[in-house]
């Protein structure tokens, strides 16, 4: 119901990013079809400069999850070097990184 009735909202707000000067303003164009359209997330991802931000987290986010266990990184590690099968595979795998 609320999809076809094309509801959105058109307005600027102040620009409180880093980086922005105290008269910069950010304008904002909202297309409402759900309720979800209202939650923060939501909201976040209709404004650009936002959006980025969003998507930096994002890949922070999947940057830190291999990397913040590093003990279990190690010991995945070993074991595929202790295996012969998956060591090899592994020595082609970096020798066709490394050739390109």
């Amino acid at each position: 119901v609320m999809a076809e009735a094309a509801i959105g909202l058109n307005f600027t707000v102040p620009a409180t990013l880093k980086g922005s000067t105290t008269d910069d303003e950010l304008n904002v164009a909202l297309n409402i079809k759900s309720l979800d359209d209202f939650s923060p997330d939501s909201v976040a991802r209709q404004v650009p400069e936002v959006n980025k931000l969003l998507e930096l987290r994002e890949a922070l986010t999947a940057l830190k999850g291999p990397m913040g266990n590093l003990p279990a990184f190690r010991t995945q590690l070993q074991a595929l070097l202790e295996n012969e099968e998956s060591r090899e595979q592994l020595l082609k795998e970096i020798g066709q990184v490394s050739n390109k």
